[in-house]
């Protein structure tokens, strides 16, 4: 007399089940972790700071394009430029790292070329420009587009009848010693009665410098720190700070001395993650007290 068969299921080895599992959650982390990713980098923003100074008379908008890193933001950068345009800014600071490490990229080309003659820029250099090894051909370009660069050099800007002096430095890839000479000198050449800027790709260095007495300091480089949580994490991770930097981006205030570091406009690269940071343009109003 045969053994009747058992209805019941085979189930597969626990081993089996357990793999399945790990890789359906990894497919569907990755799949998320994808889409959260690029749709925060396809995203520019425009973010506005305002500095209230007695020197002021007139408002000054000073717009900050830093660590572009060749990405591309529309057909010749129209999606930027038209922010821009928008912002209305009396002056562009390139703040370093416009071009990456990789060489000379079309897009900072055309970002070049659609700010020459458009709106009165300069430019400061990144460690990325030096990385690439074509800073040479990166100043010529600068020139050709009639960008002057700031590089242990200042500008006047004047906006009716309000003048702010704009000091940039070198980036210390180019030499520590050549830039902390550089940020001693504008510390001599500041007058009190002239609100000063400091503009300086890395913003690591910044409590070393506060005795020059710069009323306002510009940095880019930390992209933000990649990743943000509002009211609980400033940024993951940044370069030359690791973890949980401390100037991670935004606004720092050192008595009345201010530090603003622009999260920057960087897409790349793609496996990097970029949350709840959006790419970055930074405009910084300095503004009459009343």
């Amino acid at each position: 007399m045969s053994t009747p068969q058992s209805n019941k299921v085979r189930q597969a080895p626990m081993p089996k089940r357990f793999a399945q599992r790990c890789c359906v959650f990894l497919a569907s982390f990755t799949a998320i972790f994808t889409l959260l990713n690029w749709g925060t980098k396809s995203r520019l923003t425009t973010r506005y700071y305002e500095i209230f100074d007695e020197r002021i008379h007139d408002d000054v908008r000073i717009a900050i394009v830093s660590d572009l890193h060749g990405a591309c933001y529309g057909k010749k950068q129209s999606n930027l430029i038209s922010a821009l345009e928008q912002a209305s800014p009396d002056v562009v600071l390139l703040l370093g790292d416009i071009f990456d490490q990789d060489g000379i990229d079309k897009h900072a080309v055309e970002l070049l070329d659609a700010l020459s003659g458009r709106l009165p820029c300069y430019f400061v250099p990144g460690n990325h420009e030096y990385k690439s090894g074509e800073l040479g051909v990166i100043r010529d370009l600068l020139c050709e587009a009639n960008i002057p660069v700031l590089a242990g050099d200042s500008a006047m800007v004047t906006v009716n009848e309000t003048t702010v002096q704009i000091f940039g430095v070198d980036d210390g890839q180019g030499g520590k010693a050549k830039q902390l000479w550089q940020i001693a000198n504008a510390g001599s050449k500041r007058k009190d009665d002239v609100f000063s800027i400091l503009a300086i790709h890395v913003p690591n260095g910044v409590e070393s410098y506060l005795h020059y007495g710069f009323d306002l300091m510009l940095s880019g480089h930390t992209h933000g720190g990649q990743i943000i949580i509002p009211y609980i994490l400033n940024g993951l991770y940044a370069p030359g700070q690791g973890f949980f930097p401390k100037y991670g981006g935004g606004r720092y205030d050192f008595g009345q001395q201010t530090l603003i570091i622009s999260r920057g406009l960087a897409q790349k690269p793609l496996w990097l993650p970029r949350l709840g940071n959006p790419p970055e343009l930074t405009i910084v109003t300095l503004k009459p007290v009343s």
